[in-house]
């Protein structure tokens, strides 16, 4: 412990001295902009149309804001876990019938003031990859594309339970192979030209699926809706734009996914809780083709695209007098990207941001400056370490040392991840014990322990698989920041000291995600350990995500076997709920066993925010940070 908190006060002081300097000459910031419940009973039922979107609860006046820690001595206490929410069990994953939120009841406007400012200017860590078409980079890059692109579903941000978004309400067959699902009416792209309609699901799910995608489920949807055969055979490369066999348009409101294979939880992938489903405008596209509309991009979101400089900032204006889902309470949403955590801190303190990423060891000093910290309305990421090369036998090295069961077990074992906790999270981490399990899930075991920090028994099992006492394995070990967790790289510094102390030769790459990003998909991670953050989701989501192989449409193969293979395969087919239940506790007990990664915790999404703007930022963030749910912030009124 004494050797990460001596690194920590020393990174620290650096940092604070920096600050100073920084607020001293004006801070360092960007210049500014210019002038539902699936279930797998047998009988799928249809849900009355909803009447709005849900949006977050109103609990409290705009004066004292709801989920934040206003300006004090100190930061706020450590989150206690949550019981997981209703909609985050398998049976409502999917949502086979929508819950329909009511909607909140606005005081009149003649009663709520005027706003003490017009523009909402946010600082977050940059995408690891930019592109105004989402499709073209995947992951959460996206995410800054959400205030203007929607999606069919949304997750309510107190339950998780599935809500109309584009989609007003749905239903699924006996079988999970039909989806049957009612469009809502008379939404206008950006470009006032065209209204959403089955052809821009359709052209969006052939962009989502298209061979050259990024997106993190393209063999998923290609696999669930494409003709059969080779990604290369996807629907954009063989199909119209905008039509698709599997997909029956009953009218322009109304479809019919007639799936290929069956799937209970379509409600989920094609939310905004996900990184890929956002829809695209086929008649935009048609009419002015892929290079306008990376330029110009339109969607049908309550912010309209104003302008984009790659690396610095992206703009956004108020998409309509009247959204059909919410109208944001500012006239303008500007994202600043910056990399530095410091960069962050000094822009909100010159209040050049009302809102910004700060790293938790950071807010004390925020908040007693007269700041606040606001956090999500659930749990939104979960860290851990990937341990790479655990493929099958195509991919697999036979003298990778992260094939050996002992060896990852060492590495669990030589990481202290109260002293991680402690010094980077202050004690705000819920630890974990199975990477993809949070104790709530109901497939997850009570037994399962969180790995101790046990250096001697790290060594030990270091000999015991034939390595010499301080010549241990070779491994990489790489780091990169990702929205939401900008302690990733942070964290990185102590663990690979502890893994060097037990004997493993570390060759430390500490530095953009990217790089990582492209080894992973390639199923190049042979030899490497990587820190890695997701968004807070039920066990068979992270099953398909990381845990396959791209044979059942995996998207960062972690880890892969064919036990797990065909426990997935036969968990995501069964619409039975027991058997459903069963499988997915066997994977989990497997991973358990096998040390598939090095678990860390999970952890709310926490920003600092000037209270003299803003009344209320409140949302679920998923694994999106602070790019999710503006149009939701509320703005103090005067």
């Amino acid at each position: 412990m004494s050797k990460i908190v001596s690194l920590r006060t020393a990174i620290f002081g650096v940092l604070a001295l920096a600050l100073t300097v920084a607020l001293a000459c004006g801070g360092a910031a960007p210049a500014e902009p210019a002038a539902q419940t699936t279930s797998g009973d047998s009988s799928a039922q249809s849900a009355p149309a909803a009447q709005q979107q849900s949006q977050p609860q109103q609990q409290q006046p705009a004066s004292q804001p709801s989920g934040q820690q206003q300006a004090q001595s100190q930061a706020p206490e450590p989150t206690k876990a949550a019981a997981q929410p209703v909609g985050m069990s398998d049976a409502s994953t999917g949502g086979a019938a929508p819950t329909a939120a009511p909607a909140p009841t606005e005081a009149p406007a003649a009663t709520l003031g005027e706003p003490v400012q017009t523009d909402l200017r946010v600082a977050i860590t940059p995408p690891y990859a930019e592109n105004l078409l989402g499709w073209r980079v995947g992951g959460t890059n996206q995410g800054i594309l959400q205030p203007m692109q929607e999606a069919l579903f949304q997750r309510d941000y107190q339950t998780w339970e599935a809500v109309p978004m584009l989609a007003e309400n749905w239903s699924v067959s006996p079988d999970g192979k039909q989806w049957t699902i009612k469009l809502r009416e008379n939404v206008p792209f950006h470009h006032e030209e065209d209204t959403f309609g089955v052809s821009d699901f359709v052209f969006s799910f052939q962009l989502w699926s298209h061979p050259e995608a990024k997106t993190g489920f393209g063999d998923y949807w290609h696999q669930a809706l494409g003709p059969a055969g080779d990604r290369e055979l996807a629907s954009f490369a063989t199909e119209p734009l905008g039509t698709a066999a599997t997909v029956t348009e009953v009218s322009d409101s109304e479809m019919v996914w007639n799936m290929n294979k069956p799937d209970l939880w379509i409600p989920f992938y094609a939310s905004e809780a996900t990184t890929d489903p956002l829809i695209y405008s086929l008649d935009y596209w048609e009419k002015n083709g892929e290079a306008v509309y990376a330029q110009d991009p339109v969607g049908t979101g309550p912010w309209r695209h104003v302008s984009y400089e790659q690396g610095a900032k992206l703009e956004y204006e108020r998409a309509f007098d009247d959204h059909w889902r919410i109208n944001p309470d500012f006239d303008t949403l500007t994202y600043f990207f910056a990399e530095e955590d410091l960069t962050r801190v000094a822009m909100l303190r010159a209040k050049e941001a009302d809102i910004a990423e700060i790293p938790r060891e950071l807010q004390g000093e925020i908040v007693n400056a007269g700041f606040a910290i606001t956090q999500s309305t659930l749990p939104a990421f979960m860290v851990w370490v990937g341990i790479g090369g655990q493929y099958l036998e195509d991919k697999r090295n036979a003298d990778d040392p992260n094939t050996n069961v002992l060896v990852r077990r060492a590495m669990n074992h030589a990481i202290d991840r109260d002293a991680l906790n402690e010094a980077f999270f202050d004690n705000k981490m819920e630890l974990m014990a199975n990477t993809g399990w949070h104790p709530t899930d109901p497939s997850f075991d009570p037994a399962w322990e969180i790995p101790a920090y046990d250096p001697e028994l790290s060594m030990q099992l270091l000999a015991e698989a034939g390595y010499a006492e301080g010549a241990g394995p070779s491994i990489e070990f790489m780091s990169g920041k990702l929205v939401g967790v900008p302690e990733l790289t942070e964290i990185a510094v102590p663990m690979i000291s502890w893994l060097e102390d037990v004997g493993f030769q570390v060759d430390a790459q500490i530095g953009e995600f990217q790089p990582i990003r492209t080894r992973y998909k390639a199923r190049e991670m042979n030899g490497v350990l990587w820190t890695h953050r997701t968004g807070f989701w039920p066990a068979g989501r992270n099953m398909r995500v990381y845990f396959v192989s791209p044979t059942r449409a995996g998207a960062v193969y972690m880890f892969e076997d064919p036990y797990t293979e065909d426990l997935f395969e036969r968990w995501s087919t069964s619409v039975d709920e027991a058997e459903r239940l069963q499988l997915m506790k066997d994977a989990g007990q497997f991973m358990y066993d096998q040390n598939a990664t090095m678990p860390l915790g999970f952890l709310f999404a926490e920003f600092g925010i000037n209270p003299e703007v803003i009344a209320e930022y409140s949302v679920n963030n998923s694994y999106f940070g602070g790019m999710k749910g503006h149009e939701y912030t509320k703005v103090v009124r005067q």
